[in-house]
């Protein structure tokens, strides 16, 4: 057994040398992740691009240019896939055992970065307090200081805090909490902003930092990539101090979170996502200015209220290719604007995710910019006599109707609609007939119905779908789980899964 690993980490060693420059240090820097958990893409490739591993070309964008770095990875067996998305790319990936090993011997042997698993100082564990956190002093401690050009931490949280370190060199700092030491007790990480001055990545969204966003992080102007985590109420300022900031990530505890006008100011923003309900602390006279982020390809945050401003917001964000948000009717509105905003000025936009709790909208209120790719819509209640404006959108492959979009008990399907769908999602819906046959959606490959307990059965015509490859049927009637099985049966080669949970 010994022999055939030793055979295989020398195959795997010669497979990372033959790497070009660019692939071998985005494969070391696989090894910085939690070794048993998946690796979501969407965060690599953000990393990826803070440390300024992706090459530009005219062509395709950055983050297209990453995910074909992966694909290379992936193809030459180095990394694993562990999910899929919808539109069949890769979501979250994984090393090998035996690749994590070559990854961080590699790693440590061109000064790659640094992995610290326990603290240099030695601490006493006290009893929990009261409010159930545990209370860890040190009974002598030493500063820590690092040289490494890069950080990859797995302590516990009060033992990391509690040691201030510092690194003048240091220049990404990913801190990853054990899983004894609790996630809701805050801690002040203001020290980190004078200890690393140099740092192009800060990933902190293990920490707590509180009610208070450190005002000192406008000293960190080199970050390119920034996540942190707390129950804080509002950024400060000097956000825009961070002018090479390319992804800001706050994971909101609880609340809301204002956003201060000085983020209008942020160019090179390429992601922006807040875990909280946004509010933009912008007046009258500030959304009359010239100031847009060019450059935010992707948005999400929990809500936005549809106030007299939303509109003016959005178009403030005109290169966006995602976004993912919940629109609210606002109750403090001046002009009690609750209707949903245009969307079709947003040319580059492929992928949509929105949720929406408002008044009932009317089709010709629905509008949708025609490069959608992906899209996903809950809570709309519109008639399913308005999903033409959906169905005649020429690029969309992937759609998921979820929590009351559409309401009525039949769906008569046109022809000529929905000629590039490839997934397809009909979730919590109270439809009970579906009218429709091959013609209607020739190249789907994916069915999934969920929850739709009052739908009588998939219609049979399905069988003739030439591309469609797997149906799934989970908790709905009976009779439409027999249906499933007939279409099935029927061809041979579409693969049916039921579920009752």
């Amino acid at each position: 057994m010994e022999d055939l690993e030793a055979r295989c980490l020398e195959i795997l060693e010669l497979s990372y040398k033959h790497l070009p420059g660019y692939l071998k240090a985005c494969f070391l820097y696989l090894g910085v992740f939690l070794g048993d958990k998946d690796i979501p893409v969407s965060k690599l490739v953000k990393l990826w691009l803070a440390e300024g591993f992706i090459q530009r070309t005219e062509l395709k964008s950055l983050e297209d240019v990453a995910e074909d770095y992966l694909m290379d990875l992936i193809n030459r067996s180095l990394v694993i896939i562990s999910k899929r998305r919808s539109n069949g790319k890769v979501k979250a990936c994984r090393l090998h055992d035996l690749l994590r090993d070559l990854c961080r011997s590699k790693a440590k042997e061109e000064n790659f970065f640094q992995v610290v698993t326990r603290c240099d100082e030695p601490y006493v564990s006290f009893p929990t307090s009261d409010y159930g956190f545990e209370f860890d002093f040190d009974l002598h401690f030493d500063p820590v200081i690092y040289e490494s050009y890069r950080l990859s931490i797995f302590l516990k949280r009060i033992h990391f805090v509690e040691s201030r370190p510092s690194g003048l060199n240091t220049r990404s700092l990913m801190f990853w909490a054990s899983t004894d030491s609790d996630p809701r007790c805050p801690y002040d990480i203001s020290f980190i902003c004078h200890n690393f001055k140099f740092l192009r990545v800060l990933d902190f969204e293990c920490i707590n930092m509180g009610v208070s966003f450190p005002d000192e992080i406008g000293l960190l102007v080199r970050l390119r990539y920034l996540a942190v985590s707390g129950y804080v109420r509002s950024v400060p300022h000097s956000i825009a101090n961070l002018w090479k900031l390319e992804t800001f990530v706050l994971n909101g505890l609880r609340g809301k979170v204002i956003l201060p006008a000085t983020i209008w100011h942020m160019t090179r923003l390429r992601h922006l996502h807040v875990n909280n309900h946004v509010s933009f602390n912008l007046d009258h006279e500030e959304l009359g200015g010239c100031f847009q982020l060019e450059n935010l390809v992707s948005f999400s945050c929990p809500s936005l209220s549809c106030d007299e401003y939303t509109e003016t917001i959005i178009k403030r964000l005109p290169n966006l290719c995602k976004l993912k948000c919940i629109f609210f009717e606002s109750r403090d509105s001046s002009k009690n604007c609750t209707q949903f905003p245009r969307l079709n000025f947003l040319t580059h936009l492929e992928s949509l995710m929105v949720f929406f709790y408002g008044m009932p909208l009317f089709s010709n209120e629905f509008d949708l910019p025609s490069n959608l790719k992906k899209l996903t819509l809950s809570n709309f209640r519109l008639a399913w006599s308005d999903i033409s404006v959906i169905g005649r959108l020429p690029n969309l492959q992937v759609l998921k109707l979820v929590c009351g979009a559409f309401e009525g008990q039949i769906w008569e399907m046109w022809e000529e609609e929905f000629q590039e769908l490839k997934y397809l999602k009909l979730d919590t819906l109270n439809i009970t007939q579906w009218n429709a046959s091959c013609n209607h959606l020739p190249k789907l490959q994916c069915l999934v119905i969920q929850n739709c307990k009052n739908l009588e059965k998939v219609p049979y015509d399905f069988t003739e779908i030439s591309t469609l490859l797997m149906i799934e049927v989970l908790l709905c009637s009976q009779s439409a789980e027999e249906s499933a099985k007939e279409i099935g049966e029927a061809t041979g080669e579409i693969k049916v899964l039921i579920s009752h949970s």
